[in-house]
């Protein structure tokens, strides 16, 4: 964290310096959250919806075959005093065997969950940064800075364009899907 922090104020210390030297107007700096748009943007918000969908069908696949884990230990106890010692070992195999089964499902449907929010994230952003880099540039921003990046620990509201973004992401999307 002292590291990000000495990072932000090298990099304003500097901005005012060339401000100073040039004698040009104050530099105008803009602050965003890129987490909130991706939240409260239309497409963050369907992608969620998506995601979540997803999550939802997975969440039924696992449930189902742990429904028919606890229906096979149920079986293997009613019947644990009629069935002879091997046909119990049978049993209590196809349950551990079910059960690691059940484990790596569970472990697969995780990381394929991650890979899928990764990679949704990672093109939202992506989209992001060209309508930033558009906002940057047509504003004369000299600086644009992720609130929640190492070093912000204090900034006016006025500053902050995340509003602005978020509209002009939506309005790019309503575009594209017309």
């Amino acid at each position: 964290m002292k590291k990000s922090f000495l990072f932000s104020a090298i990099i304003i210390v500097i901005l005012l310096a060339y401000n100073v030297v040039l004698a040009e107007d104050f530099a105008r700096v803009g602050l965003i959250d890129l987490q909130r748009c991706l939240q409260e943007s239309k497409e963050g918000q369907k992608v969620f919806q998506i995601l979540k969908k997803k999550k939802d069908d997975l969440q039924r696949r696992l449930n189902t075959r742990q429904r028919e884990l606890v229906e096979l230990r149920k079986e293997l106890d009613k019947q644990a005093m009629m069935l002879s010692l091997d046909a119990q070992e049978d049993k209590k195999k196809t349950i551990e065997r079910k059960t690691r089964e059940l484990e790596y499902l569970y472990k697969d449907l995780n990381e394929e969950m991650a890979r899928s929010q990764g990679k949704e994230r990672k093109r939202i952003f992506k989209e992001l940064e060209k309508i930033i880099e558009k906002i940057g540039s047509e504003e004369n921003y000299t600086l644009i800075m992720e609130k929640r990046a190492g070093g912000v620990l204090y900034f006016s509201k006025s500053i902050d364009i995340t509003d602005q973004v978020i509209k002009a992401y939506d309005d790019q999307m309503n575009e594209a899907n017309k």
